[in-house]
This record gives structure tokens, sequence and C-alpha cells, in this order.
């Protein structure tokens, strides 16, 4: 699925989009689905219009309404179906993946967040530490903010990646360079995930506060 981070993955050697069967499958059929049902609609408009002719309230008005736009509707219908279908084939079957090992990025967050430049800077700074008693508890989400936080993991890999974008407009984007965490600081980041990142995690879930286990800075 397209991100605003794609650019970023592109021109890094370190991830490569890769065709997933299943999701390629599901597109064709939503494709072949669509055009059978096109079809079907248009070789049957004049008795589905009946039909919702029939269907219709006692307003004679509402009857002719609804005998004209029902199959319509129905092709609307089916035309976005093929859209999906046509996306899934060209992007949203081809997810990224980490080239080196083939395992597949598992978004697990997606947030927007104030529109301040100094909290944009800020937050990457905090995640950059990978340690949760620094970045956790992270603000709400707010409408319209221009902080976009994105989190994916390799989990096979014990692997995250935090992205931190500034979003004038989604054809305007400033991506901060992209973080990454492994061993003890992506079970750490995990673990604020997993307890939800607006909340503090306690001492007793961060690998990083058990004895031998914080990672050299």
């Amino acid at each position: 699925m397209s991100t605003h981070f794609d650019k970023t993955f592109r021109a890094d050697p370190r991830f490569a989009r890769k065709r997933v069967a299943g999701l390629t499958w599901f597109g064709i059929a939503l494709i072949l689905a669509g055009f059978v049902c096109i079809v079907f609609t248009a070789q049957n408009f004049i008795p589905l219009a009946e039909w919702a002719r029939e269907g219709g309230e006692d307003s004679a008005l509402v009857r002719n309404r609804m005998a004209g736009i029902t199959p319509l509707v129905m092709i609307a219908i089916e035309l976005v179906g093929i859209a999906w279908g046509v996306y899934l084939l060209i992007v949203g079957a081809r997810p990224w993946h980490v080239a080196a090992t083939g395992t597949r990025l598992c978004k697990r967050y997606y947030g927007f967040h104030l529109s301040d430049q100094t909290f944009f800077h800020e937050a990457h700074r905090r995640f950059a530490t990978g340690d949760p008693s620094v970045f956790a508890p992270f603000p709400h989400q707010v409408d319209g903010g221009q902080t976009v936080v994105m989190i994916w993991t390799a989990d096979a890999d014990q692997t995250a990646f935090v992205g931190i974008s500034w979003d004038q407009n989604r054809r305007r984007t400033h991506n901060l360079p992209l973080i990454s965490h492994t061993g003890p600081r992506y079970q750490a980041l995990d673990a604020a995930l997993r307890n939800k990142l607006y909340k503090p995690l306690p001492d007793e879930h961060n690998p990083l506060l058990r004895p031998g286990t914080r990672p050299a800075d």
C-alpha cells in the first residue's frame, strides 16, 4: 500500500517490493467479477429497472427515479470493484519487504500528530533512542496534524523501522531519516506498541531496563 515513505523505501537497498500471491489472485478475482457483473447489468438493464420500480415506494416519482438510478448505481459499484482490483495488482499486491530476508513489513502504527516543527524534530529524536521511557507516552493524534509517524516491523527479523514525515498536503512531504531498531530496542518498541503509544510502558515490561539487556548507545 502507498505510504509517505514509498520514495524513501525505493531509494534504500534494504527494501524491495515483492508480489504476494494471495493478494494478486484476489485482485484478479475482483476485476473479473466486476466485468462479469457489468455485462450482466448491461444486458439486464431494463428488467433491473423494472425490479427497482416495483420495489419502490408508492410515489410514482420515487419509483421512476429508482428505476433509472438502481442499475446505474450497480454499475458504479462494479466499477469501483474493478478499480480496487487494478490497484491491488499494481500496488497493493506488492507490499514492501526486507530485501535481504524477504520478510514482509507489517505496518503497526500510522498517526497524524501536532503541526509543530519543533515537535516534528523532537519526535524523531525520541524514537531514535529506541527507549519507551523516552518516547512513551506519545501524544494523541490530532485532526489535521502534519507530523506523521509510521512504524513498521519485520517480526521474523526482530527489526523495526520508524518514519517521521512532515505532511503539508500529501503532495509535499518532508521525511526525516528512517530509524531502525533491532534486538532489545525492537523488543522495547514492540512492547510499547502493544501497550499503546499514548500510555507509559511499565518498567517491568521494558526490555531495556532488564539487567544486561540495554545496548550501548
